[in-house]
């Protein structure tokens, strides 16, 4: 947890009537990192939106999903997002009264306009839809692990009849 990320009450924020920012440095315990989360979060009440603007950076390390080899990955992230301050997602007519939104296009998060806003939530949502689907050590990757020979050689026939077409095969 980060101290700073604290969750902030979304009527605090409208009264600020600036945007709140929080410059940051440590660990989301829900992204295990190698390197501290660090950026800055900038929160501004809109009226009938929460805009929100970050800098987002740390360094993660993944499992290859073809060598099993671990590496480490930079991720980095400008996000820039309106979310709706309302129960359910605006309807057309909402979305025409709105100075801000002029379509619905982008604008999928809602938020309760009672409720708060949890920037160090919000960060790691940011920084977990960077990471890679696939998980690729880069172009030196040795690949699959290979099959081990020698054990198919030393196979005992008798262990279990099935083993046999698979000796059949390694056997040049």
């Amino acid at each position: 947890m980060i101290p700073e990320l604290e969750p902030v009450a979304l009527q605090e924020l409208r009264a600020l009537g600036s945007p709140k920012t929080w410059k940051f440095e440590g660990h989301l315990d829900e992204l295990p990192s190698l390197t501290p989360v660090r950026g800055e979060i900038q929160a501004e009440h809109r009226g009938n939106v929460l805009a929100v603007e970050a800098e987002l950076s740390t360094i993660v390390t993944l499992s290859c999903d073809r060598c099993l080899g671990h590496f480490n990955h930079q991720l980095s992230s400008s996000p820039s997002e309106l979310i709706w301050l309302g129960d359910q997602p605006p309807t057309e007519d909402q979305l025409q009264l709105s100075e801000e939104i002029s379509e619905l296009e982008g604008l999928v998060e809602t938020l309760d306009p009672r409720g708060n806003f949890d920037p160090q939530q919000w960060a790691f949502e940011q920084l977990n839809l960077q990471l890679p689907v696939v998980n690729d050590c880069g172009e030196s990757c040795p690949g699959a692990p290979r099959f081990n020979q020698d054990v198919v050689a030393n196979l005992e026939p008798s262990t279990d009849p099935r083993w046999e077409a698979l000796r059949r095969l390694s056997d040049p």
